[in-house]
């Protein structure tokens, strides 16, 4: 009798220590994402998606905290500088681990070094929009009458991943192209271009389809590799002939450098299983947004990849923030 109620009792410890084994040992709090860019926003809409499915999975609360400002800088850098807990995170992108770095310099954040890559949550292709007005319609087009006569274009501002984009196509291209950056109000330029204020326009798909389905405006053609499942009438440049705008927009999670590897291993395992929620997917197709699950390594290759490409394109066309 008392050696069945002892190995009953010893049963019960190895189930119980069996339990505690499995159970994750991270989170084993709230996860702070820090967002810098503004509510409401196709990034910021992305982390609030992401990290609700996270705080479902994990019974953690993911908190997504806006903190913007220096076009991304004041955000990634209160990251970098966090404690490497695992318990702060950053939404990054193509601007704060491609760009920044080569806009300033002088900069005490290096992306490539200061931070460790978690995972990819997300891609979206950003467009050349056209006036009604133009006679423009695909990029073959676009690009002969922009050699002919000086064209207007708005971006959110210098410097941004957009204004790059154009850069590079008139630095490449040989086009007469007139930056006139809305930094402070970029809701305008699409209404701008409508009213044929302003001849072109590069800005993400979220922003731009509602006047491209009311026909509003036009699209020359989008970023990417392939055209999007949102709108696939839309060429894309690489189709076209006109290379160098292959990665489009994207958006990711990174922990600040010196993370325990097992919390960022984790953590990137947790997100692709979020990515692959039908719920979330859905969602993120409310801003034209792609699930885009990876690994930390292939997050590491992608940042390499556009802090290269962008560099290149910073220095070819002399771009200077002031």
């Amino acid at each position: 009798m008392h050696r069945s109620i002892a190995r009953c009792a010893l049963a019960a410890v190895f189930v119980c220590a069996s339990a505690a084994a499995q159970k994750p040992s991270y989170p084993d709090r709230p996860v702070r994402v820090v967002v810098p860019y503004g509510p409401g926003t196709a990034p910021d809409l992305i982390a609030r998606v992401v990290s609700e499915q996270l705080s479902r999975q994990t019974g953690q609360s993911f908190v997504v905290e806006n903190k913007l400002g220096a076009g991304g800088k004041i955000g990634t850098e209160a990251v970098a500088d966090a404690k490497a807990d695992g318990y702060t995170l950053l939404l990054g992108g193509k601007d704060t681990h491609g760009i920044l770095t080569h806009l300033y310099p002088d900069w005490r954040i290096k992306p490539e070094k200061d931070f460790a890559p978690v995972a990819l949550l997300a891609r979206i292709q950003n467009v050349l929009l056209a006036s009604p007005k133009l006679p423009a319609s695909n990029p073959q087009e676009f690009i002969a009458l922009a050699r002919q006569k000086e064209l207007r274009y708005g971006t959110p501002g210098i410097g941004t991943n957009l204004h790059l984009a154009a850069a590079y196509l008139q630095n490449n291209y040989g086009l007469k192209l007139l930056h006139i950056p809305y930094s402070r109000s970029f809701a305008e330029a699409l209404p701008a271009l409508a009213r044929g204020e302003l001849d072109l326009v590069v800005a993400g798909l979220p922003p731009a389809m509602p006047l491209l389905k009311d026909g509003r405006i036009k699209a020359i053609a989008v970023t990417g590799t392939q055209r999007s499942r949102f709108a696939p009438d839309i060429p894309t440049f690489a189709e076209s002939g006109v290379s160098g705008l292959e990665s489009g927009g994207w958006f990711a999670l990174f922990a600040p450098k010196g993370a325990p590897q097992a919390a960022v291993d984790s953590l990137s395992k947790m997100v692709a299983a979020a990515l692959r929620e039908p719920a979330v997917a859905e969602k993120l197709s409310g801003v034209y947004a792609d699930p885009a699950p990876s690994s930390p390594a292939e997050l590491a290759k992608l940042v390499a990849d556009e802090t290269q490409r962008w560099g290149k394109v910073v220095a070819d066309t002399g771009i200077k923030v002031e």
